[in-house]
Protein backbone atom coordinates (compact mmCIF):
# COMPACT_ATOMS: atom_id res chain seq x y z
CA UNK A 1 0.00 0.00 0.00
CA UNK A 2 1.20 3.74 -0.85
CA UNK A 3 2.25 5.29 2.18
CA UNK A 4 0.12 8.39 1.20
CA UNK A 5 -3.04 5.37 1.23
CA UNK A 6 -1.77 4.90 4.89
CA UNK A 7 -1.85 8.33 5.92
CA UNK A 8 -5.46 8.80 4.33
CA UNK A 9 -6.60 5.67 6.60
CA UNK A 10 -5.46 7.35 9.76
CA UNK A 11 -7.43 10.06 8.88
CA UNK A 12 -10.28 8.80 7.87
CA UNK A 13 -10.63 7.52 11.37
CA UNK A 14 -8.96 10.23 13.51
CA UNK A 15 -11.47 10.42 16.66
CA UNK A 16 -14.03 12.54 16.93
CA UNK A 17 -13.17 12.64 21.19
CA UNK A 18 -9.61 13.29 20.18
CA UNK A 19 -10.68 16.54 18.24
CA UNK A 20 -12.81 18.00 21.28
CA UNK A 21 -9.77 17.02 23.41
CA UNK A 22 -7.74 19.45 21.12
CA UNK A 23 -10.33 22.09 21.55
CA UNK A 24 -10.18 22.02 25.04
CA UNK A 25 -7.07 21.68 26.42
CA UNK A 26 -6.33 24.66 23.83
CA UNK A 27 -3.25 22.86 22.05
CA UNK A 28 -4.63 24.16 18.54
CA UNK A 29 -2.74 26.65 16.92
CA UNK A 30 -4.17 30.55 16.84
CA UNK A 31 -5.68 30.76 13.34
CA UNK A 32 -7.73 27.07 13.82
CA UNK A 33 -8.58 28.01 17.83
CA UNK A 34 -9.99 31.52 16.61
CA UNK A 35 -11.86 30.21 14.32
CA UNK A 36 -13.16 26.92 16.11
CA UNK A 37 -13.78 28.47 19.87
CA UNK A 38 -14.02 32.49 19.43
CA UNK A 39 -16.83 34.63 19.62
CA UNK A 40 -15.54 37.15 17.35
CA UNK A 41 -15.49 34.39 14.53
CA UNK A 42 -19.07 33.56 14.72
CA UNK A 43 -20.12 37.36 15.09
CA UNK A 44 -18.43 38.50 12.14
CA UNK A 45 -20.00 35.71 9.96
CA UNK A 46 -23.26 36.15 11.15
CA UNK A 47 -22.68 40.08 10.76
CA UNK A 48 -21.65 39.46 6.96
CA UNK A 49 -24.80 37.63 6.56
CA UNK A 50 -26.79 40.77 7.87
CA UNK A 51 -25.00 43.29 5.94
CA UNK A 52 -26.00 40.68 2.50
CA UNK A 53 -29.63 40.46 3.62
CA UNK A 54 -29.61 44.21 4.19
CA UNK A 55 -27.65 45.21 1.15
CA UNK A 56 -28.93 42.51 -1.77
CA UNK A 57 -32.96 42.02 -1.26
CA UNK A 58 -33.43 45.28 -1.67
CA UNK A 59 -32.36 44.62 -5.42
CA UNK A 60 -34.88 41.97 -6.17
CA UNK A 61 -37.10 44.45 -7.70
CA UNK A 62 -38.36 43.16 -11.26
CA UNK A 63 -39.91 39.49 -10.75
CA UNK A 64 -39.35 38.60 -14.63
CA UNK A 65 -35.87 38.55 -13.93
CA UNK A 66 -34.08 35.53 -12.74
CA UNK A 67 -31.40 36.24 -10.41
CA UNK A 68 -27.93 34.43 -9.53
CA UNK A 69 -26.21 34.50 -5.86
CA UNK A 70 -22.96 33.22 -6.45
CA UNK A 71 -21.02 31.87 -3.62
CA UNK A 72 -18.19 29.88 -2.31
CA UNK A 73 -18.51 26.90 -0.27
CA UNK A 74 -15.70 26.26 2.15
CA UNK A 75 -15.35 28.50 4.71
CA UNK A 76 -18.33 30.33 2.93
CA UNK A 77 -20.94 28.23 3.60
CA UNK A 78 -19.00 25.12 5.21
CA UNK A 79 -16.99 25.19 8.13
CA UNK A 80 -14.16 22.70 7.53
CA UNK A 81 -12.38 23.47 10.92
CA UNK A 82 -12.44 19.55 11.91
CA UNK A 83 -10.38 19.06 8.90
CA UNK A 84 -7.99 21.58 9.93
CA UNK A 85 -7.47 19.93 13.48
CA UNK A 86 -7.49 15.84 12.26
CA UNK A 87 -4.26 17.19 10.01
CA UNK A 88 -3.05 18.52 13.63
CA UNK A 89 -3.94 15.65 14.84
CA UNK A 90 -2.17 13.44 12.75
CA UNK A 91 0.77 15.84 12.08
CA UNK A 92 0.12 15.58 8.38
CA UNK A 93 -0.41 18.70 5.89
CA UNK A 94 -3.10 19.15 3.13
CA UNK A 95 -3.07 17.01 -0.08
CA UNK A 96 -5.76 16.66 -2.61
CA UNK A 97 -6.18 13.07 -1.52
CA UNK A 98 -6.66 13.84 2.28
CA UNK A 99 -9.07 16.82 0.95
CA UNK A 100 -11.10 14.48 -0.58
CA UNK A 101 -11.47 11.77 2.22
CA UNK A 102 -12.62 14.50 4.20
CA UNK A 103 -15.24 15.93 1.76
CA UNK A 104 -16.61 12.38 0.84
CA UNK A 105 -17.34 12.12 4.86
CA UNK A 106 -19.65 14.55 4.50
CA UNK A 107 -19.15 16.07 7.83
CA UNK A 108 -18.77 19.69 7.20
CA UNK A 109 -20.47 21.90 9.60
CA UNK A 110 -22.14 25.46 8.91
CA UNK A 111 -20.51 28.29 9.17
CA UNK A 112 -22.48 30.87 11.58
CA UNK A 113 -25.16 32.64 9.76
CA UNK A 114 -25.34 30.51 6.30
CA UNK A 115 -28.42 28.58 6.90
CA UNK A 116 -30.95 31.27 7.78
CA UNK A 117 -29.19 33.32 5.05
CA UNK A 118 -30.01 30.55 2.22
CA UNK A 119 -33.30 29.47 3.41
CA UNK A 120 -34.53 33.47 2.81
CA UNK A 121 -33.13 33.58 -0.31
CA UNK A 122 -35.45 30.46 -1.06
CA UNK A 123 -38.21 32.65 0.06
CA UNK A 124 -37.56 34.36 -3.68
CA UNK A 125 -38.53 32.27 -6.19
CA UNK A 126 -36.64 34.23 -8.86
CA UNK A 127 -33.00 34.10 -7.23
CA UNK A 128 -31.14 31.47 -8.54
CA UNK A 129 -28.57 30.13 -5.95
CA UNK A 130 -25.14 28.60 -7.83
CA UNK A 131 -22.89 26.91 -5.76
CA UNK A 132 -19.33 27.68 -7.28
CA UNK A 133 -16.43 26.31 -5.43
CA UNK A 134 -12.77 24.79 -6.31
CA UNK A 135 -13.87 21.42 -5.08
CA UNK A 136 -13.38 19.01 -7.65
CA UNK A 137 -16.45 17.72 -9.89
CA UNK A 138 -15.92 14.18 -9.08
CA UNK A 139 -16.97 14.86 -5.58
CA UNK A 140 -20.40 16.28 -6.03
CA UNK A 141 -22.23 13.36 -4.63
CA UNK A 142 -20.84 13.75 -1.12
CA UNK A 143 -21.16 17.68 -1.40
CA UNK A 144 -24.70 17.35 -1.99
CA UNK A 145 -24.71 14.53 0.79
CA UNK A 146 -23.28 17.06 3.05
CA UNK A 147 -25.95 19.73 2.01
CA UNK A 148 -28.56 17.42 2.63
CA UNK A 149 -27.27 16.83 5.91
CA UNK A 150 -27.31 20.38 7.05
CA UNK A 151 -30.76 20.95 5.57
CA UNK A 152 -29.61 23.70 3.30
CA UNK A 153 -30.31 21.70 -0.37
CA UNK A 154 -32.85 22.69 -2.73
CA UNK A 155 -33.30 20.01 -5.80
CA UNK A 156 -33.16 23.93 -8.12
CA UNK A 157 -29.30 24.73 -7.03
CA UNK A 158 -26.69 24.48 -9.60
CA UNK A 159 -23.38 23.48 -8.61
CA UNK A 160 -20.51 24.52 -10.93
CA UNK A 161 -17.32 22.20 -9.06
CA UNK A 162 -13.97 22.61 -10.77
CA UNK A 163 -13.93 20.27 -13.70
CA UNK A 164 -9.84 20.31 -13.85
CA UNK A 165 -6.78 22.32 -12.63
CA UNK A 166 -7.44 24.49 -15.76
CA UNK A 167 -11.15 25.20 -14.92
CA UNK A 168 -10.61 28.64 -13.34
CA UNK A 169 -13.76 30.29 -11.54
CA UNK A 170 -13.25 33.42 -13.15
CA UNK A 171 -13.96 31.31 -16.52
CA UNK A 172 -17.03 29.58 -14.54
CA UNK A 173 -18.45 32.83 -13.64
CA UNK A 174 -18.50 34.19 -17.62
CA UNK A 175 -20.45 30.82 -17.91
CA UNK A 176 -23.01 32.02 -15.97
CA UNK A 177 -23.14 35.55 -16.95
CA UNK A 178 -23.00 34.43 -21.23
CA UNK A 179 -25.55 31.16 -20.47
CA UNK A 180 -22.47 29.18 -22.18
CA UNK A 181 -21.30 25.00 -21.73
CA UNK A 182 -22.44 24.68 -18.25
CA UNK A 183 -25.19 26.96 -18.17
CA UNK A 184 -26.53 26.73 -21.81
CA UNK A 185 -29.54 25.55 -20.70
CA UNK A 186 -30.08 28.06 -17.96
CA UNK A 187 -29.17 30.89 -20.34
CA UNK A 188 -27.15 33.99 -19.18
CA UNK A 189 -28.27 35.57 -15.94
CA UNK A 190 -27.63 39.00 -13.66
CA UNK A 191 -25.44 38.17 -10.72
CA UNK A 192 -26.63 40.33 -7.95
CA UNK A 193 -24.30 38.68 -5.32
CA UNK A 194 -20.95 37.35 -4.59
CA UNK A 195 -19.99 35.10 -1.72
CA UNK A 196 -16.44 33.74 -0.36
CA UNK A 197 -12.98 33.68 1.88
CA UNK A 198 -10.92 34.18 -0.84
CA UNK A 199 -9.71 36.91 -3.55
CA UNK A 200 -10.10 34.36 -6.68
CA UNK A 201 -14.40 34.00 -5.29
CA UNK A 202 -14.74 37.57 -6.66
CA UNK A 203 -14.78 39.71 -10.08
CA UNK A 204 -12.79 42.74 -10.13
CA UNK A 205 -14.36 46.23 -8.17
CA UNK A 206 -16.07 47.83 -10.46
CA UNK A 207 -18.98 50.27 -10.74
CA UNK A 208 -21.65 47.69 -9.96
CA UNK A 209 -19.50 45.58 -8.06
CA UNK A 210 -18.07 46.68 -4.68
CA UNK A 211 -17.11 44.57 -1.36
CA UNK A 212 -19.55 45.52 1.20
CA UNK A 213 -22.38 46.24 -0.91
CA UNK A 214 -23.00 42.71 -3.12
CA UNK A 215 -20.23 41.22 -2.30
CA UNK A 216 -18.83 39.49 0.66
CA UNK A 217 -15.48 38.35 1.79
CA UNK A 218 -15.89 36.03 5.00
CA UNK A 219 -12.76 35.25 7.05
CA UNK A 220 -10.11 32.49 6.76
CA UNK A 221 -7.16 32.69 8.64
CA UNK A 222 -6.48 28.70 8.26
CA UNK A 223 -5.49 28.59 4.89
CA UNK A 224 -5.09 30.63 1.69
CA UNK A 225 -2.69 32.19 -0.95
CA UNK A 226 -1.34 35.15 0.49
Amino acid sequence: MKKYSVLILLFLFACSDNLNELKEKNKLPNDIRWVTNSSEYKILCQQIYNNATINLLPLINKKNIKYAVVMDLDETILDNSDYQINLIENNLSFTSENWSAWVQQANARLVPGAKDFILNLREYANIQIIFLSNRMHVNLEPTINNMKKLNILHDEDIFLLRKDKADKKYLRRDEIILGKNRMAEVGPMQIIGYFGDAAHDFPKEDKFYKFGTNMFMFPNPMYGKW
